[in-house]
């Protein structure tokens, strides 16, 4: 005898064999008690969910035997059920919508459907791949679907009802088959195997579900083909990786590992390894998406079993590295992985697109919690304000020392405020030997400006320099950003460069600060003291919020403007 393989063996032969489509079994089954029958039916839905073995069943159900009207279950032991069960029932007719699809075709399938049935209360006409019809085809039928002999029932059956014209879907009752649950399919295939005699892991099952896809036609393909491999012996989860090709959990483990300990080494190492073993790398991305996924419902929503389909040693490691990873940084490599994954599609290096995408998840940045920061920005503003701590009082464009420098002072003599040295000296041994040169000097302030801070770094970079006086190099902020903020952003930087020339350079510099370049705002007209004082107070608030943002955030400011109202009219000091 030859091998009838699971999924013709094991196929529903009664509504109450359907799996995974209560809905449509329970409508169908009242519709029949009630004598409601249809003219025309649409079955849609994906591959393998059960749409021509639901209309195979209600084919029976029309034309059984054990009554004398429509039943609502089949009995599959008179004849008419055992001759559509065989397929040769001479009053339904199984046509296949691919090779069916010409206008002549519909008109001699009109011309039998004139004539009473041979056998059987209805003629039953099943079309699968519906949607496959040309657009005559599809034509030539309107009219008997709108008023089709009352002898007739049209069932059809499509997996792209979005190809399926309206006009024709308004004259069927329209089904829609969903995904079969992977954990159904897998309580499925334990039955088949049970009735077998065969031993297979619960981790095998489960694994043979997910691949399944929401289909238990695909699903019972793949287990015989692992029981093939397998022979009597007993079937392990690891031994259905091996067969299928699917990577091991302990793949997807160690690399979202990799990615927690920010080891881009083990995490590329472990990819390699896929591309070696010839895996699907779109299958793998989806699986490594999936597992991220996990991740993070289990960080918002628990570890409810309905949530998950895993056994108890998978669902145990991922609320281990759910405790590693914040959800922030897992939602950031999700994404990284899904714009992978739309690349994958059209690449033709998947290989780099993929190990493009572990790279930058291995170099996610630690992300601080929202929540967190507006709480801390909320708590310093309600905060009273703390007394000022005395500190070293930091030079203003306005000393007497940075006037001083603008008129640099006669070789030989001291500035003010310089220690002069033995002998009434300054400079330094290696800045009176060594003669000022504003090419070196520019090139190392393009290195000076590197040892700042981001915001400070951000203002010097389109700040103007001036470096035409010897040991003397001036800043003047551009026009537009001359904000006080700005400007004392800019001066705290002051220290830090001169510290680095005294450091690398031939000789000292003194970096200086001009005042020139701010805006100044119109002289003020006659304004109540009060309101003055209010104002002020205000914009000293707001500068101080800026730079507590800035400190915050590790940010920078690139560019400060006025604020406009609705008529155009700039408002500095708002």
């Amino acid at each position: 005898m030859n091998f009838i393989g699971s999924a013709r063996k094991w196929r529903p032969q009664r509504f109450d064999d359907l799996i995974g489509q209560e809905h449509i079994r329970r409508t169908l089954t009242n519709a029949l008690k009630a004598k409601r029958v249809a003219s025309a039916y649409l079955f849609s839905g994906t591959r393998g969910v059960g749409k021509t073995t639901t209309a195979r069943i209600l084919a029976k159900a029309l034309n059984c035997e054990s009554s004398d009207g429509p039943v609502s279950e089949p009995c599959n032991e008179c004849s008419s059920c055992e001759e559509v069960n065989r397929g040769s029932h001479p009053d339904v007719l199984e046509i296949d919508g691919a090779t069916y699809t010409g206008v002549d075709n519909v008109r001699e399938l009109r011309e039998g459907l004139r004539y009473r049935p041979a056998r059987g209360r209805y003629k039953t006409v099943i079309i699968d791949e519906v949607h496959m019809l040309s657009k005559g085809a599809f034509n030539a039928l309107l009219k008997t679907l709108e008023e089709p002999p009352p002898h007739v029932v049209f069932i059809f059956a499509t997996t792209e009802q979005q190809r399926v014209p309206e006009t024709i879907l308004s004259r069927c009752q329209v089904f829609e088959f969903r995904r079969i649950a992977p954990g159904i399919i897998a309580g499925q295939l334990s039955r088949i195997v049970q009735e077998q005699g065969l031993k297979v892991e619960e981790d095998a099952l489960r694994l043979l579900g997910r691949m399944g896809e929401g289909s238990m036609r695909d699903a019972q393909s793949l287990l015989d083909q692992v029981i093939a491999f397998s022979g009597e012996g007993p079937l392990t989860a690891r031994e259905v990786e091996g067969v299928l090709g699917v990577p091991s959990s302990e793949v997807y483990r160690n690399i979202v590992s990799g990615v927690i300990e920010r080891d881009t080494r083990a995490a590329l190492r472990e990819l390699n390894n896929i591309f070696d073993a010839g895996h699907d790398l779109r299958l793998f991305c989806g699986n490594l998406l999936e597992y991220l996924r996990d991740l993070m419902v289990i960080q918002t929503a628990g570890d409810a079993e309905d949530l998950f389909n895993l056994t108890a040693a998978e669902m145990e490691e991922r609320k281990e590295l759910a405790q590693m990873i914040s959800f922030a940084e897992a939602h950031q490599a999700y994404s990284f992985l899904q714009n992978s994954e739309f690349e994958l599609r059209s690449s033709i290096h998947p290989r780099m697109a993929l190990e493009l995408a572990i790279i930058r998840m291995c170099r996610i940045e630690a992300i601080a919690d929202l929540g967190q920061l507006i709480e801390r920005l909320e708590s310093q503003e309600s905060a009273p304000p703390s007394p000022p701590v005395p500190g070293p009082v930091r030079k203003t464009a306005q000393a007497p020392e940075v006037r001083a420098v603008l008129n640099p002072p006669a070789p030989g003599t001291a500035a003010p405020g310089e220690n002069p040295g033995p002998e009434g000296s300054a400079p330094a041994a290696h800045a009176v030997h060594s003669p000022w040169s504003q090419g070196e000097a520019e090139k190392i302030w393009v290195e000076a400006l590197k040892s700042l801070r981001p915001s400070q770094r951000g203002l010097l970079t389109e700040a103007g320099v001036d470096m035409a006086t010897e040991r003397v190099i001036k800043i003047s902020l551009p026009a537009d950003n001359g904000h006080a903020q700005a400007f004392e952003t800019a001066r705290q930087a002051l220290p830090v460069l001169e510290e680095y020339f005294a450091a690398n350079a031939p000789w000292s510099v003194q970096v200086v600060l001009e005042d020139s370049a701010r805006e100044e705002p119109p002289p003020p007209q006659a304004m109540d003291p009060a309101l003055e004082d209010e104002r002020k107070r205000k914009r000293e608030s707001e500068e101080k919020f800026i730079q507590e943002v800035i400190d915050l955030f590790n940010g920078q400011i690139s560019n400060i403007r006025p604020v406009r109202d609705k008529g155009g009219q700039a408002h500095g000091d708002r």
